[in-house]
């Protein structure tokens, strides 16, 4: 996923990688029937993109035993992952 809305880097939260896979699994558990899933970030890229962003936003789902379809979690992360990567970049 690439980040949406140019020239917002100035506006991003830097946050530990860490800090970001819980916002993101936090985020999904809001959602019902979800509550299953974890999430961890994508890598960090070694130049920001062409919207400021310093991560790639390719997620990485990690599955309970009564977990959706991955075609659901994955659509359900989609606006989720978009909107994070409008307001956070990793820190160092």
């Amino acid at each position: 996923m690439k980040c949406a809305t140019p020239h917002r880097s100035a506006r991003r939260v830097r946050i530990a990688p860490e800090r970001l896979d819980r916002y993101l699994t936090r985020k999904l558990h809001e959602l019902p029937g979800f509550e299953a899933v974890s999430v961890s970030a994508g890598y960090r890229l070694r130049a920001t993109d062409e919207n400021g962003c310093n991560w790639s936003g390719d997620v990485v789902p990690m599955y309970g035993i009564r977990a959706p379809l991955a075609t659901d979690i994955a659509a359900a992360l989609r606006p989720i992952v978009k909107a994070a990567q409008r307001r956070f970049n990793l820190s160092d």
